[in-house]
C-alpha cells in the first residue's frame, strides 16, 4: 500500500470503536480532518457487515463528491454498490470478503459508475480500522479515477495489435511478391483488392523425378534441398516481377500481370521460364562439383483469364488463384515429362507475348521454341496447341 494511504489510516485510527472521529491530534498538531477533506483521492468509509445486503456509508470526503457526483448527504447511508452498473465486473469482487475478513488489504479495478449514469475506470484499495483492541470497525477505500490511464492503455495495445497485424501482412505479402511492392501493398487496406478476375500469365514449375531423387536422402537434406530450390526460384521469378501463389511440395506457382499490370506480363513470365532454366544449369554444375546428382525441373507456361483474391483470416492472409488457365498451366507442366522437354507454352502465351512491347532482344530465345500442336490435357474438352524448348536449346 502506498505510505500516503497508510498515513490516511494512521490518522483515522485515532477515532472510537463504532464512530468516525477525525480529530485535531494534540500531540501532534495535526488536524487529521483536514487532511481528508484536502486529499486528492476519494475516501469512502464504510461499517463491516460484509454480507447482503452488505455495508454502508459512513463517511465520504468532497473528492468522492467530484469523482462520482453524489453528495455526501446523499451517500451516507447507502451501500457502495450504488456506484456499479451494466459492465461493472463483479467477478472482480470474487474475494473480496475473504481477503477483508482475514484482516487484509483488498485491491481493486472495475468500471463504476457516477451519478449521471457515466461510465468511469475506478481503482481503488480496502483496508480495515482497528481500534485499541486490534478489532475492525470500519473499512476505509481509497479510490482514484483511472480512466484516463486505462484507456491510454487501450489505446497503446490497439496501437501495437495494428502494427502487428501490419507486421503479419507484411511478412505475408513478402513470401509473395516482389520486394519492391511489398511496401506499396502493405500501406493498403485491402491489400490486393476484392476478388476479381483478369488475363494472367500463369507459371508451374517442378522437380522432375523429384520422388526418386529423395528416396536415398535423410528427411532434413529433402527439406533443405527443397529450400535451396525454393531461393533461387523466388529470386528469378521476382526479377522478372512474378508474384508466387505457392509451392506446392516440389512444385512452384507463379503468376504474371499482377498486382500491377504493366502490359509485360506474358513476356516476363517467358523470360523467367528461360531464366529459371539457365539457373537450373548453374546450380547444376555446383552440384556436379560436390559429386551430388542432377536436378532436372520442367516448365508449363499458360495465358488467360484467372480468378484471384486473398483469402484466410486477420492472422494470416493466403493468395489464390483458380480456373482454367491455372489447371491447363499445371496440366502443361506435368507434359513435360512425356513430351521429354523442358518448358511447354501454351499458345495464348505467345500470341499475348507478341501484343505487348516486350525487349527486343529477347526475340531471338524466344524463336527457340518449337511447335508440337495441339495437345490432349487432361480434363480438358479443347486441345491445346502448345510450343517446347528441349533442353540445351534455351
Amino acid at each position: 500500500m502506498p505510505f500516503r494511504w497508510k498515513l490516511g489510516l494512521a490518522y483515522l485510527e485515532q477515532g472510537k470503536k463504532g464512530t468516525l472521529m477525525p480529530r485535531r491530534g494534540s500531540a501532534t498538531g495535526i488536524d487529521s480532518s483536514a487532511i481528508l477533506g484536502a486529499a486528492a483521492e476519494s475516501i469512502l468509509v464504510t461499517s463491516t457487515n460484509l454480507d447482503p445486503p452488505g455495508p454502508e456509508v459512513i463517511y465520504a470526503n468532497p473528492a468522492f463528491e467530484k469523482m462520482t457526483g453524489w453528495r455526501i448527504g446523499q451517500i451516507l447511508g447507502q451501500s457502495p454498490r450504488l456506484l456499479q452498473g451494466p459492465k461493472t465486473d463483479l467477478k472482480v469482487f470474487a474475494n473480496m470478503r475473504e481477503v477483508l475478513r482475514r484482516g487484509g488489504v483488498w485491491e481493486g479495478l472495475a468500471i463504476n459508475y457516477r451519478r449521471d449514469g457515466t461510465e468511469f475506470w475506478m481503482e481503488w484499495s480496502i483496508a480495515g480500522l482497528r481500534d485499541e483492541q486490534g478489532e475492525i470497525y470500519q473499512y476505509m477505500a481509497i479510490q482514484r479515477d483511472v480512466t484516463a490511464r486505462i484507456e491510454m492503455q487501450q489505446s497503446l495495445r490497439r496501437a501495437q495489435l495494428a502494427a502487428s497485424a501490419a507486421e503479419r501482412a507484411r511478412v505475408n505479402l513478402a513470401r509473395y511478391f516482389p520486394p519492391k511492392l511489398v511496401a506499396t501493398l502493405a500501406a493498403k487496406d485491402q491489400p490486393l483488392g476484392p476478388v476479381k478476375q483478369q488475363d494472367l500469365a500463369v507459371l508451374f514449375a517442378d522437380i522432375v523425378g523429384f520422388t526418386k531423387l529423395s528416396e536415398g536422402l535423410e528427411p532434413a537434406d529433402v527439406m533443405q534441398l527443397l529450400r535451396d530450390i525454393h531461393a533461387w526460384m523466388q529470386k528469378v521469378i521476382f526479377k522478372w516481377n512474378g508474384t508466387i501463389e505457392g509451392y506446392i511440395g516440389d512444385e512452384v506457382l507463379a503468376i504474371f500481370g499482377f498486382p500491377e499490370n504493366g502490359g509485360s506480363g506474358a513476356s516476363n513470365a517467358l523470360a523467367c521460364a528461360y531464366e529459371l532454366l539457365s539457373s537450373a544449369q548453374d546450380w547444376n554444375q555446383e552440384r556436379a562439383r560436390m559429386g551430388q546428382p542432377p536436378v532436372r525441373i520442367g516448365i508449363g507456361l499458360h495465358y488467360g483469364p484467372v480468378v484471384l483474391g486473398d483469402v484466410g483470416t486477420a492472422d494470416f492472409v493466403e493468395f489464390t488463384v483458380i480456373g482454367d488457365t491455372v489447371n491447363t498451366a499445371s496440366r502443361l507442366q506435368e507434359a513435360t515429362r512425356r513430351l521429354v522437354c523442358d518448358l511447354v507454352v501454351g499458345q495464348p502465351l505467345l500470341d499475348a507475348v507478341r501484343a505487348e512491347q516486350y525487349d527486343p532482344t529477347q526475340a531471338g530465345r524466344f524463336a527457340n521454341l518449337k511447335r508440337f500442336g495441339p495437345l490432349d490435357i487432361r480434363g480438358r474438352q479443347e486441345r491445346v496447341e502448345v510450343w517446347t524448348l528441349s533442353k540445351g536449346e534455351d
